[in-house]
């Protein structure tokens, strides 16, 4: 299969992760987000009393937890992964909602990480800021019904213990062979289903462009529902968000969803239609021929006509839909793009397309590295523009706007602009290394507490480093101490490794992070001292919390780095222009 091998081609990311390896490798499919290092850092929990959660996400950005399972079977003949495993989910959602986190570690023992994480997600759920919880389990066998079977009762278990006037979506996913298989094919080709399939609609309207063709027909409301419930999320595989439910936070979808039921007659004229990718359309007597499809736009009416009941005859529901055929790819794109018409879509695509952006990677270039302009995973690049914003933000000091999330950051001008203004490669790189630097010494910590050889000190660290808010005030904090660091007034808004460091044929970008890796563990190791135990969330809330911690850090650095000497911190200073 095409996944495993480019999985397989993953060397350091087996040698490093090894059994957790193909699960960091599917939840970056999963998750659009190829910065593996990151993921393992912030959402591993495989270990000691890890309650049978191996991989938690808090995804406050696009409002979902995410709890997943993993098992690889490294040359096992089995036909399905073990049921059990699924069933181990039972424990983890108990565990997330209801367990008593007096009995999960404390902060002197192992694995007291995950009490903070599972109390920054009990948080989330009663502020509202949870729309939907997904249970998933990741393995690298064929899927079976029993599996499913089995996640469907924990799904509903999870579901019946919400609060009652809650109105989370509760989803459960086997991502066996064939489902990750679609995750990696969705990054090649944006049709994910090929089959063939007969509309019982007429085409009355025909436009051809250059390297494009789009037809224009009404389709019946039946037959889009039977598209939804035979093909589900695969039918829109090219959409940026897919269905997101019928709920009462999804208003918009309800009318949709009434109005088929009760105002039939009116559907056409009260909604915007759907348009449908497709690789190929044929116009028949009394039927058109569709030749792969993938809705593009229109994912909550189909959604919503989908989830009108069986038993109601929607024939008389008429949907408008265009068809469009397209084989540039390029052009599918932009077709792709600016069919998804939300601002945070179009205002992706302002940024990207900037000539700043665009320029960006050609710099980029010259030192050796790649930089992205792509959103999501890219596991051909090392770095882009979605990886370093929120780094470079928290650098400048404005920590708040990059725990903000990816999305408002890149919805607003301002913001974006508090990033990037002035930025060069070379500074952008320093930035990214040094979010690497965290991501990775968070990694040792988590490796010494699975081992249970971790200290009192380094545990203290580790609970700070899984808090969703303190990589990036970490960051922060360090860009306030680079002065007293390199022993010299440095502007932290072009600050950025010498041109021979930047280039890759001299140091890769493990090198840099390595090269890193002594300064950020001074600061981290002041920064825990200072903040001297308190609930990092509730210490956020003080007045000027920035600039307690940094004055405090740059007197502790200052004090021990002209006392002694320290070649970490040495090497460190030589790579930075």
């Amino acid at each position: 299969m095409n996944h495993l091998n480019a999985f397989n081609a993953q060397i350091s990311l087996k040698s490093k992760y090894e059994g957790n390896a193909h699960l960091i490798w599917a939840m970056g499919l999963y998750l659009n987000n190829a910065n593996f290092s990151e993921l393992a850092s912030e959402c591993l929990t495989d270990g000691p009393d890890d309650r049978k959660i191996d991989f938690i996400k808090l995804d406050l950005d696009n409002e979902r937890l995410i709890l997943a399972q993993g098992y690889f079977a490294e040359k096992s003949k089995a036909d399905k992964a073990p049921a059990n495993k699924a069933a181990d989910l039972n424990t983890a959602a108990a565990w997330l909602l209801v367990g008593d986190l007096d009995k999960l570690p404390s902060k002197s023992k192992p694995n007291a990480s995950l009490r903070e994480i599972i109390k920054e997600s009990r948080k989330a759920i009663k502020n509202g800021e949870v729309k939907q919880i997904e249970l998933l389990y990741v393995h690298n066998l064929p899927q079976s019904v029993h599996v499913t079977s089995e996640l469907k009762t924990v799904a509903s278990y999870l579901r019946d213990s919400l609060p009652k006037m809650t109105d989370i979506i509760v989803i459960s996913k086997e991502l066996g062979l064939q489902n990750i298989e679609e995750l990696y094919n969705i990054q090649k080709s944006a049709i994910l289903i090929e089959s063939t399939e007969e509309c019982p609609a007429l085409i009355e309207f025909e436009q051809i462009g250059t390297t494009w063709s789009a037809a224009v027909l009404s389709v019946p409301g039946s037959w889009l529902r039977d598209m939804f419930i035979k093909h589900d999320e695969k039918l829109f595989s090219a959409n940026y968000r897919g269905f997101l439910g019928i709920s009462k936070r999804r208003p918009i979808n309800n009318i949709i969803k009434n109005t088929a039921e009760k105002q039939s007659d009116n559907f056409w004229v009260f909604n915007n239609g759907i348009t449908i990718l497709t690789f190929d359309y044929k116009k028949n007597n009394k039927t058109t021929t569709i030749k792969g499809m993938s809705i593009i736009n229109g994912a909550q009416t189909t959604g919503s006509i989908g989830s009108v009941d069986s038993t109601i005859d929607l024939s008389g529901v008429k949907v408008l839909c265009r068809l469009i055929k397209c084989q540039d790819p390029s052009t599918v794109d932009d077709i792709i793009l600016y069919n998804n018409t939300q601002n945070k879509i179009m205002t992706w695509d302002k940024f990207s397309k900037d000539p700043k952006q665009k320029s960006l990677v050609e710099e980029f270039k010259k030192f050796g590295h790649s930089y992205s302009l792509k959103r999501g995973f890219d596991p051909n690049s090392e770095l882009g523009i979605e990886q370093v914003i929120q780094s470079l933000l928290a650098l400048r000091g404005y920590y708040a706007e990059a725990n903000g999330g990816k999305n408002k950051a890149f919805m607003s001008d301002a913001v974006f602009d508090l990033a990037f203004k002035d930025a060069q490669a070379r500074h952008i790189l320093f930035a990214f290394c040094i979010s690497r630097a965290i991501d990775e010494l968070r990694s040792a910590l988590k490796e010494k507490k699975d081992h249970n050889i971790i200290i009192e000190q380094e545990e203290k660290q580790l609970i700070l480093l899984r808090n969703l808010k303190f990589k990036y005030f970490l960051i922060s904090v360090f860009g306030k101490c680079i002065d007293t660091l390199l022993g010299k007034k440095k502007d932290v808004k072009i600050i950025s490794f010498s041109p021979d460091a930047a280039q890759k044929s001299n140091k890769s970008i493990d090198d840099l992070v390595a090269e890193a890796l002594p300064a950020v563990k001074f600061v981290l190791a002041f920064t825990v001292a200072t903040v001297n135990g308190k609930d990092f969330t509730e210490f956020l809330e003080e007045a000027e919390p920035l600039v307690k911690i940094s004055s405090n850090v740059n007197a502790s650095l200052y004090a021990v780095l002209n006392t002694m000497y320290h070649p970490g911190i040495e090497n460190f200073k030589k790579i930075i222009n």
